[in-house]
């Protein structure tokens, strides 16, 4: 997940015209399946994505793929502008052969017949991916894309700044909770981190890894959704505390303010993921050498238990006439060596394959964190505690803007972060059912 996508997905809300079942149940197999899969004459498939870079990455297809050429297109606008968008297109028939879809986003594109199931093109991928990985693309046993990369939740910190105080990173929230008290405390001024109430996916993440699972189906047509539950309210409650403390920043993530204090030492830590690095050039520049990451403070001592902030996959449309042709582009570049080497060279994602999580491509950590060699490693033994919603439900832009409002609320109101997520859950419940969908919850 790139920046730009963080920044949109809680504030742009489209009307996603779901149909009233659980997501498979309203999936066509496409026109794709009825079209020949193996002509022999060289197709050219049209490819939507915003990544920078991924033109190389279509390039060394093309080349290695004479009769198989794709076409990439950027998008008007990402995230959820870009989605709703393909539901539009989808009943004229114009959309592309392959998009670009975020984890969170995919079962609302399944549950308008946008995308379809490549099982059959791609085969067994359990050899390649943890469960957890797939839970995000396999939907009621069908698979709907070959997930592209793994965003496990970790804690960056300034280490010039905590040796200065004789700390060490924190392993449990309550050593984080005691480091941010030591911190603010020894200079008013600094602060451990941030709670925003600008990233949903943030928020999550989080939520993950308390055991919280928003959403989950049973039998063919009905959903329980709990995004007011125990684990969720334990997150809420727990930052809540800190900001009525005093020891953190209430300054959402990406704003102008924030850039400032994560370069200029105020914010001396940062609760990210994965991703991060990439990122951190554009918000705290001179600060470059000075960041380490460590693996996310757990709720259990030795709990290895971790969220997911971010992922993408790609999908193969309803529309294209080559299913079979976008299904193999899309397994190859996600979890081919070939592919899979081009994807970090180029657009600097960490693999959700496995076996290609220990490419020499990674044995160099990113530059900004250069001070890190075993980066990527901490990358790949935090991406083996991850864990994930059994399933994002088909209105996730519905919560994600819901939780910006209501969080953002509950800061300038100073009541509980907790109350919030009961108006998330209420909005959330009442738009499935406004939609069609059977919900309990």
């Amino acid at each position: 997940m790139r920046k730009s996508t963080l920044r949109t997905l809680g504030a742009t809300v489209g009307v996603l015209a779901a149909a009233a079942t659980v997501l498979t149940g309203c999936s066509s197999t496409g026109s794709g399946d009825n079209a020949s899969a193996g002509s022999g004459g060289k197709v050219t498939l049209s490819f939507v994505n915003w990544d920078g870079g991924m033109q190389a990455v279509v390039d060394e297809w093309n080349k290695a793929n004479p009769n198989i050429q794709v076409k990439l297109t950027k998008p008007s606008g990402t995230g959820y502008t870009l989605y709703n968008k393909l539901i539009t297109n989808n009943k004229a028939g114009t959309n592309p052969d392959v998009t670009e879809v975020e984890y969170q986003a995919l079962p609302a594109l399944i549950a308008n017949n946008v995308v379809i199931p490549i099982d059959k093109y791609v085969g067994d991928l359990s050899g390649d991916f943890s469960k957890s990985d797939l839970s995000q693309v396999q939907f009621e046993g069908k698979t709907y894309g070959v997930p592209q990369n793994v965003c496990p939740m970790v804690f960056f910190y300034r280490k010039d700044i905590w040796d200065s105080l004789g700390l060490k990173a924190p392993t449990t929230w309550d050593e984080y909770a005691a480091d941010a008290a030591k911190i603010h405390a020894a200079d008013p001024k600094k602060y451990i981190g941030n709670f925003t109430a600008a990233d949903p996916g943030w928020f999550a993440g989080l939520a993950q890894q308390a055991g919280a699972n928003w959403w989950t189906t049973s039998g063919s047509d009905k959903w329980t959704v709990a995004i007011n539950d125990a684990p969720s309210k334990k997150v809420a409650d727990f930052w809540g505390g800190l900001i009525s403390k005093g020891v953190v920043s209430p300054e959402p993530n990406w704003s102008a303010q924030w850039n400032t204090d994560m370069n200029n030492g105020t914010l001396v830590g940062w609760v990210g993921a994965q991703w991060g690095p990439n990122q951190l050039p554009s918000i705290a520049k001179d600060t470059a050498g000075k960041w380490v990451a460590a693996a996310l403070p757990a709720w259990t001592a030795g709990d290895d238990t971790v969220g997911i902030w971010g992922g993408e996959t790609e999908s193969v449309t309803t529309n294209s006439k080559h299913p079979a042709e976008a299904a193999k582009f899309v397994k190859w570049m996600n979890s081919s060596k070939d592919g899979v080497s081009s994807l970090i060279t180029n657009v600097q994602v960490f693999p959700a394959s496995i076996p290609n999580q220990s490419l020499p491509q990674l044995q160099t950590p990113p530059p900004f964190m250069s001070n890190q060699p075993d980066y990527n490693a901490l990358m790949a033994t935090a991406a083996k505690g991850v864990r994930t919603f059994d399933i994002w439900g088909p209105n996730a832009n519905v919560t994600f803007d819901s939780y910006s409002n209501s969080f953002a609320a509950a800061l300038q109101n100073k009541t509980q972060l907790s109350a919030a997520l009961d108006k998330m859950q209420t909005d959330t419940v009442t738009d499935m059912k406004k939609i069609g969908f059977k919900v309990t919850g």
